[in-house]
């Protein structure tokens, strides 16, 4: 086998190794999904992609709410992040945003 075609063939194999990797991927955040519903006290990081003054990181308060820009104060205990990003979604649509792009990452200690 020639040097070239044993470069390549590491090369290959490589990527194929590579392309099997549970590890996290471009645009995820945090941690991955959490299995839990959020609850008072959590911590977590919402995003509204192109509109940074919406965007932070938010307590949930002991009530189950988390006050946000512009949506104020938003259930979000015993939700999971991918519903709260739905709900917060909904609402920028409704009044503020266009096409809102929101992400919940969380919960954080």
């Amino acid at each position: 086998m020639t040097a070239l075609r044993r470069a390549l063939l590491v090369v290959a194999v490589g990527l194929a190794i590579g392309g099997c990797s549970a590890g996290p991927r471009p645009g995820d955040e945090g941690s991955g999904p959490s299995t839990a519903p959020l609850k008072p006290g959590d911590w977590i990081k919402v995003t509204v992609y192109g509109e940074a003054s919406l965007s932070g990181d938010f307590q949930i308060d002991q009530a189950g709410s988390v006050l946000l820009p512009l949506a104020g104060p938003t259930k979000a205990a015993g939700m999971m992040p991918v519903e709260l990003a739905d709900a917060l979604t909904k609402r920028y649509r409704s009044e503020y945003v266009r096409d809102p792009k929101v992400t919940v990452a969380g919960p954080r200690g």
